[in-house]
């Protein structure tokens, strides 16, 4: 018995971990919106109020929040592609200073709760990465 629990927490620990890796791996920019013109149905049934990684190029730098309740915004994109398929990610004051180092022409990874009502878009941004 004591072994059949231990085999079960074993494999519930490996699974997790799986899980875990596979919800860190950014999902492309271009891919994303790519998806979100297709079906949006299907892409909001996917990924609406989930926390997603999503990586791309900003052409431009970041709009920053201009007051107490503005927030900012960068949009992302696959580079080489059609700039109509775009990821805006919104961020809040808090991430201003981080956002503010972005001077366009840059590769991103950002994280954020994606939200599909007015396009794909991604709400409560953070800065992941930028190169």
């Amino acid at each position: 018995m004591k072994g059949a629990l231990v085999l079960l927490s074993l494999t519930m620990l490996a699974a997790c971990q799986g899980a875990l890796l596979n919800a860190q791996k950014p999902v492309s920019a271009g891919i994303l919106s790519g998806e979100y013109e297709e079906s949006r149905a299907l892409v909001r049934s996917k990924y609406d109020g989930k926390e997603i990684t999503v990586s791309g190029y900003t052409l431009t730098v970041p709009s920053l929040p201009r007051s107490s309740a503005d927030q900012g915004s960068v949009l992302l994109e696959e580079k080489g592609r059609d700039p109509a398929g775009q990821v805006t990610c919104w961020f809040s004051r808090e991430q201003t200073a981080e956002f503010s180092k972005i001077k366009g022409g840059q590769h991103l990874t950002v994280k954020g709760v994606f939200n599909g009502e007015a396009g794909a878009e991604l709400k409560f941004c953070k800065l992941v990465k930028d190169e």
